[in-house]
């Protein structure tokens, strides 16, 4: 949607003002509304990027007394102290060549290094998904374990319980 005072410029902020218990709503872009005296971001004496570089201030240190660290990201020739500096990697690529400085402040950023996503507890459909997908994740592991011993028919009931499972059905019962 464009602003509706310049008409040029994507409207990123909705203005909702009551007066004397009538609404009037404007949707504004954000150069139109600080002209207008809104402030959409407000200052708190530092910048999002402050605070990430804040996070990753530790880790350019240990980078930097690690002399295998490498200097520059291959694909965008950002550098560490780059990326320190202005609390943006250059590329999804940056995270791989600097893991070793980035991945203590990731921890410490986010709690964990592997994503673990967002689920609602309260879905029973979804609750046996997860169930029937670590179940069939078992099933796989026990698969190559027969195979390894040479137990060929157990591989194969084990098969078939997977395929019951992934269309969705109990599998059979062993």
């Amino acid at each position: 949607m464009l602003c509706e005072q310049c008409k040029q410029r994507e409207a990123t902020a909705h203005i909702q003002r009551v007066i004397n218990g009538r609404a009037q709503e404007y949707y504004l872009c954000a150069a139109c509304a600080k002209e207008a005296g809104l402030d959409l971001m407000p200052s708190f004496g530092f910048q999002l990027s402050d605070l990430f570089s804040g996070f990753l201030g530790s880790s350019l240190q240990q980078a930097q007394a690690q002399p295998q660290a490498p200097a520059r990201c291959g694909l965008c020739g950002s550098s560490l102290r780059e990326i320190t500096q202005s609390g943006r990697a250059g590329c999804a690529q940056c995270y791989e060549t600097f893991y070793d400085a980035l991945e203590p402040a990731l921890q410490r950023i986010h709690g964990a290094l592997e994503h673990m996503g967002k689920t609602p507890e309260a879905d029973p459909a979804a609750q046996g998904r997860r169930q029937a997908e670590r179940r069939i994740a078992g099933l796989r592991e026990e698969i190559a374990a027969a195979v390894r011993e040479e137990d060929y028919e157990r591989a194969a009931q084990l098969r078939d319980e997977i395929r019951g499972l992934e269309e969705g059905g109990e599998g059979n019962a062993l």
